[in-house]
């Protein structure tokens, strides 16, 4: 449940109005928070619904998995991740991130339609692989080109 969660804060820290952009609440308070605050009223209905309270060590999980996303504190996260389904949701988490960040680079380089790799891009440390572009099949790429 917490993959689902982890990021439900989003829906109020951003707003769209033509383009993205932050809420008031989103700058100030940020979606962990928001997350958890989420949450804990949506966990606070269950009793009324179910006739049972929300067990409690899940809902513990649940904001741990919301709070330790991030991963590092260093990345905005509160707490490190301190359970087996914590870590995991940090991984795919950050793992998702960086496939996003190679597909968007690879889809959005207009800078050479030749090659069938993207500019060094020194953050990633590295070109991207494009595939090969049509009659430059088996082309080398000399290494002082590539910036590496």
């Amino acid at each position: 449940m917490g993959i689902f969660l982890h990021d439900i804060g989003k829906v109020r820290e951003l707003s769209f109005d033509r383009v993205f952009g932050y809420t008031n609440e989103g700058q100030l308070v940020g979606h962990i928070v928001i997350g958890v605050e989420m949450l804990d009223v949506q966990v606070a209905k269950v009793p009324e619904l179910t006739g049972e309270p929300f067990p409690t060590e899940m809902l513990l999980r649940l904001k741990h998995m919301i709070v330790s996303h991030h991963g590092t504190y260093e990345f905005g996260s509160p707490r490190l991740p301190m359970t087996p389904e914590a870590i995991a949701l940090h991984y795919l988490d950050n793992l998702d991130a960086k496939v996003h960040s190679f597909t968007r680079d690879i889809r959005e380089d207009r800078g050479s339609q030749s090659s069938a790799w993207t500019p060094y891009n020194p953050s990633m440390q590295r070109r991207l692989f494009k595939g090969t572009v049509a009659g430059a099949e088996g082309e080398v790429t000399p290494a002082a080109e590539g910036g590496e």
